[in-house]
């Protein structure tokens, strides 16, 4: 009995040990996946295929805090201007992010030669990285401006796109 039992436990120890890779690589392929399966639903023009892969209160929260007007430095009463603008701003957002916007805006900031072949078709553009166990980010070159950035966190068995980062007029150096 005690020499079954000596056989048992390191074919025990692999399983174990196939198992724990299996699951790191799926976990590791998994956000990839993902990106794909997002530019799938950009290609097809597919919203209902898009929304799942969104956290709509990360990403509406990180557009408003990147598009509400800061408050001049100058300004004695900076209150209701930037308080008014700040609320327009929010509720513009509150009201109209939908899947079909999200999908209307990525279409209109993707390059056209990357809009007609799939975003993440032009590969030599794109450069995706695990930026902590639960974070991933994809960065797509835009000729002339800024990079576009799209971050994503793992939450719900899944990853969801919580912000990104409009693509800018690129300054000259």
């Amino acid at each position: 009995m005690r020499k079954g039992f000596r056989r048992a436990m390191p074919r025990a120890w692999q399983g174990l040990g196939v198992t724990a890779g299996a699951v790191l690589a799926a976990y590791a392929v998994s956000p990839y996946l993902a990106l794909w399966d997002i530019d799938r639903a950009l290609h097809g023009n597919n919203a209902s295929r898009l929304a799942p892969h969104v956290d709509w209160s990360s990403l509406s929260h990180c557009l408003k805090e990147q598009f509400t007007p800061a408050a001049p430095a100058d300004d004695d009463l900076p209150g209701f201007g930037s308080s008014f603008a700040g609320q327009v701003v929010s509720n513009a957002i509150d009201t109209h992010l939908t899947p079909a916007t999200l999908m209307t805006t990525a279409h209109q900031i993707m390059p056209h030669d990357v809009s007609t072949s799939g975003w993440l078709g032009v590969w030599h553009g794109v450069h995706a990285h695990f930026v902590s166990a639960g974070k991933f980010e994809a960065i797509l070159d835009q000729p002339g401006q800024t990079p576009f950035v799209l971050h994503m966190k793992f939450e719900h068995w899944g990853w969801k796109i919580t912000r990104f980062e409009m693509p800018a007029p690129a300054h000259a150096a």
